[in-house]
């Protein structure tokens, strides 16, 4: 199958070299839409007075993607989103999508058993076919 519409989600960790370049040599020519989804408070000073997360922007998207093909860069569209759920926003923004593309690191043996990864959340709420990279 072609998939001409594919949308990549990026979490913002640094280690997703190996899903963009999937999702680049799938796509094929096609039109790529990578994703990011920023926690409402990403940025800001806790409570606990330690920063939480860091507002990821179009530019740092831009920047990892220029790492592993910078042609592609001319040729894609980004969204940064705002969401306190990353399944129910991915849901949203893949609305129209072929394929979804997700990196998955694995979970301990702890985590493994006791909380579902977003992946799955992700996989349990989008209507097209997900594509989960191990990295």
């Amino acid at each position: 199958m072609n998939y001409k519409n594919i949308m990549v989600g990026l979490c913002g960790r640094g280690d997703e070299s190996a899903v963009i370049l999937e999702a680049i040599k799938i796509a094929n020519g096609g039109h790529i839409t990578f994703i990011h989804i920023n926690d409402p408070h990403a940025g800001e000073m806790s409570m606990m007075m330690d920063a939480l997360d860091k507002k990821i922007t179009e530019s740092d998207v831009l920047s990892w993607i220029s790492k592993v093909d910078k042609f592609i860069v001319e040729n894609c569209s980004i969204l940064i989103k705002s969401d306190n759920s990353i399944p129910k926003a991915i849901y949203k923004a893949s609305e129209g999508k072929d394929l979804v593309v997700l990196g998955h690191r694995k979970q301990s043996f702890f985590k493994e058993n006791f909380f579902d990864s977003i992946d799955e959340g992700i996989v349990n709420k989008v209507l097209c076919p997900v594509l989960v990279i191990p990295k």
